[in-house]
């Protein structure tokens, strides 16, 4: 047995060596072969926090309410409503995104109303259109609803629509309008956004439109001096000094509602605007003085002898917002007449809007709105 032990730890040996010898020969892993899966640890996302006076992203492009319900690439209506004393109070106006208010023959004025994030089933009055809704109408990729023009304008609007620059709803070869009793001519003519928007499929024009944004806040809820605020001059109430008799301006900021209450005088007294479809009064989250060189068109003269106006809307000059109870001096652009208006404080920031209704009001350079 002695002698035997030796030959089994040799066995037991070489056993050894030639299995390490067989795992140093073993082939090396190679580039690209297949080895056991492994899982890796899930990388949260992180949406980026937005800074406070970011423009909202999913928002209605020209008033910046949340887009919830709706088809945002649908055409905005551009509606001419009369704002002379004997055709208020207006139906449907607290429905509209945004409103111009115009300097017309007689320094009367007359509104742009532009509908988009909502179509009221009743508008009016419609009265006729002038110059300067060439202009307003293809920056919101919109159809102009008007009851007529003059002999000058009728073929110029023609023209832009042939090009394609806007869709003509006039009121002279387009159904869907109506009049009422209870209004004396030429105050009584009415329509419906269901029924233009019919008007503007049976063209064939109902095709999506990518609406230009004026950029709007994301969070309603925001200290009022950000977004182009800063150094503005407390204004709670201001004056826009239309006819003293019957068009004048004033709007009333309230705090709790961050909204301005408007009145236009009739009869030489302020009147609260209150809309007469649904009882609601204006409130305005923002109010807009672009200030322009306006000019009377020889060619274009009323029964009482009073030329309309043309007016200068892209390029560049003075304006002023009113946003959350202050005032900010500066400057309006607009590069071309398919493009925003965009406002900039005297410094180059850009005024944001809060989300809401935007008035407009377009007028002469040496005119002075006053505010306290």
């Amino acid at each position: 047995m002695r002698k035997g032990a030796p030959h089994a730890r040799s066995f037991a040996l070489i056993a050894v060596v030639l299995f390490l010898l067989a795992a140093c020969t073993s082939p090396a892993a190679t580039p690209g072969a297949s080895t056991q899966p492994q899982t890796a640890a899930a990388v949260p996302t992180v949406e980026a926090t937005l800074a406070p006076d970011a423009p909202c992203r999913d928002c209605w492009p020209l008033n910046g309410k949340p887009l919830k319900l709706g088809a945002v690439d649908k055409r905005a209506l551009l509606v001419k409503i009369d704002n002379v004393p004997l055709a208020r109070p207006h139906y449907g106006i607290t429905q509209a995104d945004m409103v111009f208010e115009i300097l017309v023959e007689g320094l009367a004025t007359r509104l742009a109303a532009v509908f988009h994030s909502q179509d009221p089933q009743t508008i009016g009055n419609i009265r006729s259109a002038r110059l300067a809704d060439r202009s307003l109408t293809p920056m919101v990729r919109g159809a102009l609803v008007y009851s007529g023009t003059s002999a000058y304008e009728m073929p110029l609007i023609q023209g832009d629509a042939a090009n394609g620059n806007y869709v003509d709803l006039s009121a002279d070869y387009t159904s869907g309008y109506y009049r009422v009793t209870f209004r004396p001519g030429p105050y009584n003519m009415f329509t419906s956004a269901t029924a233009m928007r019919q008007a503007i499929a049976a063209k064939g024009a109902d095709d999506p439109q990518a609406v230009p944004g004026w950029g709007f806040f994301a969070d309603p809820d925001h200290a009022p001096t950000i977004g182009g605020m800063i150094g503005a001059l407390p204004a709670t109430e201001l004056t826009i000094p239309y006819r003293e008799d019957s068009s004048r301006v004033q709007y009333k900021f309230d705090e709790k509602s961050r909204t301005y209450a408007r009145w236009q005088n009739a009869g030489s007294k302020a009147v609260r605007d209150v809309d007469a479809a649904n009882s609601q009064p204006v409130a305005a989250a923002n109010v807009v003085i672009v200030q322009t060189e306006i000019w009377e068109v020889a060619q274009i003269v009323d029964a009482a002898g009073s030329h309309a106006h043309d007016m200068r809307l892209t390029g560049t000059g003075a304006a002023s917002v009113f946003r959350d109870g202050l005032r900010q001096d500066g400057t309006w652009s607009r590069a071309t007449e398919t493009d925003p208006f965009v406002f900039k404080n005297q410094s180059g920031e850009r005024i944001v809007l809060d989300p809401g209704q935007t008035w407009v009001h377009v007028i002469p350079n040496d005119w002075t709105v006053t505010s306290q």
